[in-house]
């Protein structure tokens, strides 16, 4: 099935089963590899990306409930002054994941 979804401020489309988690659709229909695979449970954060600003696991979200929602992954956090401070502490602490 085909969807739209609005990933760092862009319109994307892509064609995934309605059962497949945004961490995928991210990483392998994308190409946004910053999200990880962790658990898969949702417990370790690995896979954390921000929905509408909220702070969500999109190892256990599925594609289909995503809607209009704006996905905000890794990559684009660095556009902003706090994303910066956050990218540099993490680059100091040398932080794994």
């Amino acid at each position: 099935m085909e969807y739209s979804i609005s990933v760092n401020g862009e319109a994307r489309t892509v064609d995934v089963d309605s059962d497949t988690p945004l961490l995928w659709v991210l990483r392998d229909s994308l190409n946004l590899k910053g999200a990880k695979y962790g658990c898969g449970m949702a417990m370790c954060g690995a896979c954390t990306v921000h929905v509408d600003g909220v702070p969500m696991r999109s190892c256990v979200m599925p594609i289909s409930s995503v809607g209009a929602a704006e996905i905000t992954t890794i990559e684009a956090i660095g556009e902003t002054d706090v994303g910066q401070r956050v990218q540099t502490a993490w680059l100091d602490v040398d932080v794994m994941q």
